[in-house]
């Protein structure tokens, strides 16, 4: 398949976010995560749990059935399966039976439960991306703008779109001010835990800006910035709003203007589907609800742009890979590596 030539584009022994910790609230769901349906619930304690989501019975889906107390009832006949998968109930025989349902390690952590579906043995928490590099349920820092897509197309395509931002006075032309980020200096930055990018340019202010720093920080001329990408791997990439490092020559600037962190959670449904969270991040205006909608409106409005422009390149991708090959510019490099990074993985798996 594109771009890797694999029969699967996806890496298995990885934490993929599976939902938002509050999506299983108020009962089980069901997303299929890696091409496997898997029933999501808490226990009566209150812990997530992740289970294999097709009874085995009659193959009846169990997230279209009911918790009872731990256990995952299946709202066809009644089979119940403990938290550790186990089949403790048969109503029509009084019994439970000698068989276990697969479970899947599960970790909340803040406002996401991350799933692990490759080998259970290789399920190290260290594993999850590192929290305190972008400020999620740390103090000082506010996470708002919780949203999700399901996006009909893979996942690799929403990751080159993140790696490669001089789309945006194209796709997101409505935002002003983001001709800055269609030619930007780049450099890469080594990291034990992410593959980072920087991008340097310099940009003005915006109507943008007045809705998330507040119009009495208004500045004249051009501010340089820094944006960063950073790629921790296929389940999450975090990029930022620049980061404003200098205006008109100001040593100082602005408190107002802090680090806004913007996160992009990337779970495989199928090999040319994927479920996309967002959620964004930032150390500044920490009360404000209208910081908050506007971000959330804001957000939803970009990244359903992003999954209208990856869907329309789905629906032709692999009769268009076959008939014409790709061309890639300078601007691709840092997702031509990540590709590099991602085949390395598909590899070590295969």
């Amino acid at each position: 398949m594109y771009p890797f030539g694999f029969e699967t584009l996806m890496v298995r022994n990885r934490w993929y976010i599976a939902c938002f910790a509050s999506e299983i609230d108020d009962g089980p769901i069901e997303r299929t995560i890696l091409g496997k349906p898997v029933a999501l619930y808490r226990t009566e304690a209150g812990v997530a749990t992740a289970m294999y989501g097709i009874c085995p019975h009659r193959y009846y889906p169990l997230a279209k059935g009911r918790v009872r107390g731990d256990a995952l009832v299946c709202g066809y006949h009644g089979f119940a399966f403990a938290a550790d998968g186990k089949c403790v109930d048969i109503p029509s025989q009084g019994t439970g039976a000698n068989f276990c349902q697969p479970v899947f390690p599960l970790l909340e952590r803040g406002p996401f439960c991350w799933i692990w579906m490759g080998d259970g043995e290789k399920a190290d928490p260290d594993l999850l991306p590192p929290y305190e590099d972008f400020g999620l349920d740390q103090p000082g820092w506010r996470a708002s703008s919780f949203d999700y897509f399901r996006v009909g197309g893979r996942a690799q395509l929403l990751i080159d779109n993140l790696m490669d931002l001089t789309h945006l006075p194209y796709v997101h032309h409505h935002i002003a001010g983001g001709d800055s980020m269609a030619r930007t200096a780049m450099r890469e930055e080594p990291r034990p835990r992410s593959y980072r990018l920087v991008r340097q340019s310099k940009v003005p202010w915006t109507p943008f800006f007045d809705h998330l720093y507040g119009a009495g920080n208004r500045y004249e001329g051009l501010a340089d910035f820094e944006s960063i990408t950073d790629f921790y791997g296929p389940e999450l990439i975090r990029t930022n709003l620049p980061l404003l490092r200098r205006i008109d020559g100001m040593e100082n600037v602005p408190p107002a203007l802090g680090e806004l962190h913007l996160l992009h959670g990337i779970t495989p449904e199928s090999e040319t589907s994927c479920h996309y969270y967002g959620v964004s991040v930032r150390n500044f205006r920490l009360d404000s609800e209208e910081v908050d909608q506007f971000e959330l409106e804001s957000d939803m409005h970009i990244r359903g742009q992003d999954k209208a422009a990856i869907e329309a390149v789905e629906a032709r991708l692999d009769a268009s890979a076959a008939l014409q090959r790709e061309l890639l510019a300078k601007s691709d490099t840092p997702a031509a590596k990540v590709r590099a990074l991602i085949k390395q993985m598909l590899e070590a798996e295969q």
